[in-house]
């Protein structure tokens, strides 16, 4: 009868805002039974559950990351990266199958499985029962000229939660974990910051090496391309202006001279040579030669009208024979001697080349020269016929003589400043090509030194880094809830 109403209650038509808790207690009473075997089957496989699994507990420790301590304006760390980043690399760490086998060893965890499962399993299985959670706030951003208002997500801390069956052994594992990232985030911190500095120092070390390179590649260009270098340049101009202007002095100062020497030739052609001299008796005393020439002259006219015989004519001949002998003493014979002398003395360096000293032919050529180099001292010397007498023809002479060597002496002077204006103006046609060679040497050179006093700047930070690090003034993470005893499953 209840089950036909309930069915015929079933099949009306209830509109959906009519229905309330009348309804639905009716609708339980009719269905009563059902929802008590239904309860009753729950409550039992519940009771089954919880009487055949064994209990698991589970402690966890909170890390805080806390921020560089000292200001980044004042000391950036050379430890850098995300915090994500970090604790991912430190969980690769610390949760590495031999790191976690120590734990199992030092806590003799899993002891029921070590006979059934393998090592690489027993570590998996730790590994599941980890659990590492992180936390993040939402902050204002500033960078890139965003407004204040705008936040990102950024980790501030992190949990690490170990669950096993032993709640005391729980605690302990999940404080051994938690001390573990502790430890590992220091040392992996110092480690970086020392690699850093030690980087920097080996690229110093390098850095110096090319600087020391450089310096002395340098200094060899200097000295094969010494006049050349471009800081040598201008003083290569002014030197090539001065030699130019120089060599234009000289060829004034040589015109000069040969117009003097012109004019005094032009003045010489119209002296003669010889001014007869006069003696005290007011007649004029004639030179060997010239009295030579008119006794010569007068011999033909004497022949001509006496007799060889006749004594004027033997006075004659007796005088041009003194005066022959006297001409050709002075004349010819101090050249030939001269001449005789020289080879003489080629003669006797050739002898003594072959002979000793006591060598017959040796003394004959000594005694030779010996009486021809004091022939001189015995014979008077005589003024050549060929000589000038006028004072005033000898002075002109000595005058173009002068204005000769003036002109000599000049155009030495001009040659040698000739061949030094060629070395400036190669040095300056050259310079270009040198420039290019010594600007690319300098080049690397300055931008090896900027680049060696960038790397002292770094390691001088990196070094300040290394030290915030050992102080503990970074960036660090700090325990601030530590593992609990798990005192419910």
């Amino acid at each position: 009868m209840i089950g036909n109403l309930g069915a015929r209650e079933g099949k009306k038509m209830i509109p959906h805002e009519e229905v309330g808790i009348g309804q639905f207690l009716t609708i339980l009473k009719i269905r009563k039974k059902s929802f008590i075997i239904a309860a009753a089957s729950v409550l039992v496989v519940a009771i089954l559950v919880a009487g055949l699994l064994p209990s698991i507990y589970e402690s966890s420790s909170t890390i805080l990351i806390e921020e560089q301590q000292i200001p980044q304006d004042f000391v950036r760390s050379t430890v850098t990266g995300f915090a994500d980043q970090r604790i991912q690399s430190l969980t690769q760490q610390i949760l590495s199958r031999v790191k976690l086998w120590e734990i199992i060893n030092q806590f003799n965890l899993y002891p029921d499985l070590r006979e059934k499962l393998a090592r690489e399993e027993i570590t998996e299985k730790m590994r599941d029962d980890i659990k590492l959670e992180t936390i993040s706030a939402e902050i204002a951003d500033k960078k890139g000229g965003r407004r204040p208002t705008q936040t990102t997500s950024v980790t501030i801390a992190f949990s690490i939660a170990y669950r096993g069956k032993n709640p005391d052994m729980v605690q302990k594992v999940a404080g051994t974990l938690a001390s573990l990232y502790l430890e590992q985030n220091l040392k992996t911190r110092e480690a970086q910051a020392q690699s850093t500095t030690q980087f920097l120092e080996a690229e110093l070390k390098q850095l110096q090496e090319r600087l020391k390179g450089l310096g002395e590649q340098i200094t060899a260009f200097k000295g094969q391309h010494e006049g050349l270098l471009p800081e040598q340049q201008e003083f290569n101009r002014q030197q090539a202006a001065r030699l130019e202007m120089d060599i234009k002095q000289l060829d004034a100062a040589i015109r000069s001279a040969e117009d003097r020497s012109i004019y005094i030739e032009g003045q010489l052609a119209t002296v003669k040579p010889d001014t007869p001299l006069i003696g005290a008796t007011g007649e004029r005393v004639m030179a060997p030669a010239d009295r030579l020439r008119v006794l010569e002259v007068s011999m033909a006219d004497l022949q001509s009208k006496f007799s060889d015989d006749h004594p004027e004519v033997k006075k004659a001949q007796r005088e041009i024979a003194e005066l022959r002998k006297m001409v050709g003493q002075t004349g010819g014979s101090a050249a030939i001697r001269r001449q005789k002398l020289t080879q003489l003395k080629a003669d006797l360096a050739e002898k003594q080349g072959k002979y000793s000293d006591q060598h017959p032919e040796v003394k004959q050529l000594k005694n030779e020269i010996a009486r021809l180099e004091q022939a001189p001292k015995t014979a008077a010397p005589l003024r050549s016929a060929a000589e000038p007498e006028n004072p005033a023809y000898i002075s002109l002479t000595t005058q173009i003589k002068g204005a000769e060597n003036d002109i000599v002496s000049l155009r030495t002077q001009q040659a040698g400043l000739r061949d030094k204006l060629r070395t400036y103006r190669q040095r300056l046609e050259d310079a270009p090509k040198v420039e290019q060679e010594y600007l690319a040497l300098a080049r690397d050179y300055q931008n090896a030194s900027a680049k060696h006093q960038e790397v002292m700047n770094k390691i001088l930070e990196a070094r300040i880094s290394e030290g915030m690090e050992e102080g503990q003034k970074g960036e660090k993470f700090t325990l601030i809830d530590p593992a609990s005893f798990p005192e419910k499953p």
